[in-house]
């Protein structure tokens, strides 16, 4: 992660398709859950070795990203409901963070409601901090129960974006988190349970590679079964501890989805009905319920307002 000056900047969201552009330090997919209403409060802040992302969210979403190489990337919670997101499966309590290590997947359900911020830190920098963290190093999320009790300078990045915001230096801010992480970074995650989060990450992660590769095809829970060598039941079991939903549901979410990119992008010839066809969603009435349901409006509002500037 290349280090720059102190830098603050802000966006108020009202749609999950700009969220993933904003994100500096990740290419991500954002996935929106909750029906209708959404909106995001984003601060990005520079600290030098160390940049912030502060969120406040009214709706909830679906992430999917990986952390660059050289990098290491540090969840928390600031408020919102207690143990209601889900990191990779782990439902980290108001008080703990969890830990990404350089080329970490991370598969993110976030709760209506959740304020939270992301610590990015470069790898050149914290990397005695974190590299006694072995599993963190292997790509694996580590909950870190308690860890905001005791390094409370994590808490302050917010305050401090502020200061930053208004012209201070962010070095002080970067030596204190420095000094406490390193003091208080001991409480790993057993590894039994490593194990078996490693594991239904594992299926998680083969399934939404195919369905990458398989992107402007419909795909059934079946066929991603067969691809990773499992039984379709275990599938839905791994993305019911990862994600907190079933396969099903996950398929639909990327079908309705994807279904509004291409309405949105719209295009001499595109039709509704010939979108939903190519995505498997042969219920037209269905698929329009369901897409109103989603995103506030029918498919054939999303295409006729093809033309207007992306809503900010």
């Amino acid at each position: 992660m290349e280090c720059i000056a102190p830098a603050a900047w802000s966006a108020e969201l009202d749609c999950v398709e700009p969220l993933a552009a904003a994100q500096r330090d990740f290419q991500a997919e954002m996935v929106q859950l909750s029906p209708g209403r959404f909106r995001y409060g984003l601060r990005l802040v520079d600290f030098g070795p160390l940049r912030a992302q502060a969120n406040v969210l009214e709706g909830s979403y679906l992430g999917l990203a990986r952390v660059p190489d050289g990098a290491w990337a540090l969840f928390f919670p600031t408020g919102g409901p207690a143990r209601a997101s889900r990191l990779n499966g782990l439902l980290p309590g108001p008080e703990d963070a969890v830990l990404f290590g350089p080329g970490a997947e991370l598969q993110a359900r976030v709760a209506d409601g959740q304020r939270w911020t992301m610590a990015v830190f470069g790898d050149a920098r914290f990397r005695a901090v974190f590299d006694r963290l072995g599993v963190a190093r292997e790509g694996r999320a580590v909950q870190l129960p308690g860890l905001l009790a005791r390094a409370p300078g994590l808490l302050r990045l917010d305050e401090a974006a502020a200061a930053v915001a208004a012209g201070a230096t962010g070095a002080a801010v970067s030596e204190e988190v420095v000094e406490e992480l390193s003091a208080q970074l001991n409480a790993v995650a057993p590894a039994g349970r490593l194990r078996a989060e490693g594991r239904a990450m594992r299926i998680v992660s083969t399934a939404v590679a195919y369905l990458e590769a398989a992107q402007g095809r419909p795909v059934f829970s079946e066929e991603i079964a067969a691809t990773a060598g499992v039984s379709a039941r275990f599938v839905n079991q791994c993305f019911g501890a990862v994600l907190g939903m079933s396969v099903h549901r996950y398929l639909r979410l990327r079908r309705l989805t994807e279904a509004r990119r291409r309405l949105t992008e719209g295009g001499a010839g595109v039709m509704v009905k010939q979108v939903a066809l190519d995505l498997g969603l042969w219920h037209f009435g269905r698929f329009a319920q369901a897409y109103q349901a989603q995103f506030g409006e029918t498919p054939s509002q999303t295409l006729a307002a093809r033309g207007r500037p992306a809503r900010r």
